[in-house]
C-alpha cells in the first residue's frame, strides 16, 4: 500500500486518473437516477416547455433537439413520458435533484455536467501530467 502511494506521488498518476474519476461520478449519478426511477429519467419542465414537447411526435422531438423545429398536432402521453427514456418530473419520481433540472436551451443534469467536465479534462490532463513530470525532473537535477 505504501509503495503504491509512493508511485502515485512520484509519477503524478493522480493527474491522469482525475478526469476518469469525474466522468465515472457523472455516469454513476445518471445511472442512479435511472435505477431509482425504473429506467425513466425525470425532466423538470415548465408549462411552456412541456406543451412544446408534448405537441411533437418522437421524430419531431429529435428534429427539435437538432435545431430544426417542426409544428405538428398535439399528442400528449398520458403517462408523462416525453420519449423512450425521459418522463416529466413529479413528486413520485426519485432522486429529482440529480435528474435533468438545468434548462440551458437543452435540459441537463448534474451527472451530465460531470460527464462533460470529465471528457474535457481527458483532453488536457495528459499535457498537465507531462508538464508536471518534466518540471519535477528539472527540479530534481538542479
Amino acid at each position: 500500500m505504501n509503495t503504491l502511494r509512493k508511485l502515485f506521488r512520484s509519477s503524478c498518476l493522480w493527474i491522469l486518473l482525475t478526469p476518469y474519476a469525474v466522468f465515472g461520478i457523472g455516469a454513476a449519478s445518471n445511472q442512479a437516477v435511472l435505477i431509482a426511477n425504473h429506467d425513466k429519467f425525470p425532466v423538470m419542465l415548465n408549462a411552456r416547455k412541456l406543451n412544446k414537447f408534448m405537441s411533437q411526435s418522437a421524430e419531431d422531438r429529435l428534429l427539435t433537439f437538432l435545431g430544426m423545429p417542426k409544428e405538428v398536432l398535439p399528442a400528449p402521453d398520458p403517462d408523462g413520458m416525453i420519449d423512450d427514456v425521459h418522463c416529466v418530473m413529479t413528486k413520485p419520481t426519485h432522486l429529482n435533484a440529480l435528474a435533468d433540472v438545468f434548462d440551458l436551451g437543452s435540459i441537463y443534469s448534474i451527472g451530465d455536467f460531470a460527464l462533460y467536465t470529465g471528457e474535457w479534462l481527458m483532453t488536457w490532463m495528459p499535457f498537465v501530467w507531462a508538464t508536471t513530470l518534466i518540471s519535477k525532473c528539472y527540479r530534481s537535477e538542479v
